[in-house]
């Protein structure tokens, strides 16, 4: 397993950044990384995603997911992929702070693609994810 990692405060409550991750519908408005999610958030529910590819390389893909994760205004995540080649577990974990919400927001990768790109191929991908957070504080602070 590669994980990438990135923490940020977002001056809001949770709640507000919980309404936006799940409002699938609205991700083209606002979201670089995950252009489209078809389906509802809810465990279990299987999810069509459609990304462009975090490398920069203007590639984009789709690819089917199953909510695994809905813990309101705490934590929301999906799996998905081809378990064994390639598969990955992408999450955002909310919770107060002192200035807002501590969010922390990753994905886990497994599968022989991961292990043969490597964990600095993978990590090469954080920017992407940064950006994706940086996207929902200026979503959070446009909707406030």
């Amino acid at each position: 397993m590669i994980r990438i990692e990135t923490e940020t405060i977002i001056p809001a409550s949770p709640e507000q950044i919980w309404d936006i991750l799940i409002d699938f519908e609205s991700y083209p408005e606002w979201n670089p990384m995950i252009l489209e999610v078809t389906g509802k958030p809810e465990i279990g529910a299987k999810l069509k995603l459609k990304v462009s590819a975090p490398d920069n390389s203007g590639r984009k893909y789709s690819f089917q997911a199953v909510i695994v994760n809905n813990q309101p205004s705490e934590m929301l995540a999906w799996k998905g992929g081809v378990p064994g080649i390639l598969s990955g577990f992408h999450y955002w974990k909310l919770s107060s702070c002192h200035s807002g919400t501590r969010l922390v927001h990753g994905e886990d990768f497994f599968g022989l693609y991961a292990w043969f790109m490597g964990s600095e191929r993978i990590m090469s991908l954080k920017p992407a994810y940064e950006n994706m957070n940086v996207a929902l504080n200026e979503r959070v602070s446009t909707l406030n």
